[in-house]
């Protein structure tokens, strides 16, 4: 390292520095004291859930050790949303990818999502909302994702675990989405849910091209189509 550069770092070691090009696997954005902001990385580097402090495990957020992207959190390091993206061809020759920028409510998760994601299900991009109760729940579900991925986990404890999450969702105590814009396997809609997350209205383009609105029961049954 140049002499004359060594002595400016010297007297002048958090001065603004301006670099043309940088290369890097991970970079940290952080407030005075530490805490993250930003963290853009890999997605071997990819930064992991934080809730009230605690760091978890990268994969009790579905799919994140596949993607890289950034990570957002807020002044008290709890993380609020982020970009995460990835695609690629698996061995049976089906492409999966997703490209996935989302905010989340204080102490909750996503509440707006903009989203394209492509898996053997079909292809979905759009613009999604949800309701969540930033109750709490959510670092609970955290607790349990944590506490199910761990090797000391008795079977026991893994199935009273997958029983007590499964309750929680069927319960929506976790929130709902309430209102998707998109397209999903190229059919352009507009699709709004009830608090239960049952579909009660949609507007969409058919198969014909033709422009219809539909209206649903709670069970999912159409009550009224139009034009018919």
């Amino acid at each position: 390292m140049p002499v004359l550069y060594c002595f400016l770092l010297l007297i002048n070691p958090w001065g603004d520095k301006r670099f043309k090009e940088i290369t890097a696997e991970r970079i940290n954005i952080v407030n005075a004291d530490g805490t993250p902001v930003i963290v853009i990385a890999n997605k071997q580097l990819i930064a992991a859930p934080v809730m009230d402090g605690k760091k978890y495990p990268v994969t009790v957020s579905e799919g994140r050790e596949y993607m890289a992207g950034m990570i957002f959190f807020n002044e008290t390091g709890d993380e609020m949303g982020g970009l995460v993206f990835n695609s690629f061809k698996m061995p049976n020759g089906r492409v999966a990818g997703i490209g996935h920028l989302s905010f989340d409510r204080f102490k909750d998760n996503q509440v707006i999502a903009l989203e394209h994601l492509e898996n053997k299900s079909g292809v979905r991009s759009g613009l999604t909302f949800y309701d969540r109760p930033g109750d709490g729940t959510f670092k609970k579900n955290l607790d349990l994702l944590e506490e199910a991925s761990l090797k000391a986990t008795t079977p026991e404890r893994l199935a009273e675990i997958k029983a007590t999450l499964k309750e929680m969702n069927e319960r929506k105590e976790q929130g709902v989405q309430r209102l998707f814009i998109g397209s999903k396997n190229e059919k352009a809609q507009l699709e709004l849910k009830d608090k239960k997350g049952n579909v009660r209205g949609r507007f969409y383009i058919d198969d014909n091209g033709e422009a219809k609105l539909e209206f649903l029961d709670e069970k999912g049954g159409v009550s009224a189509v139009f034009p018919k």
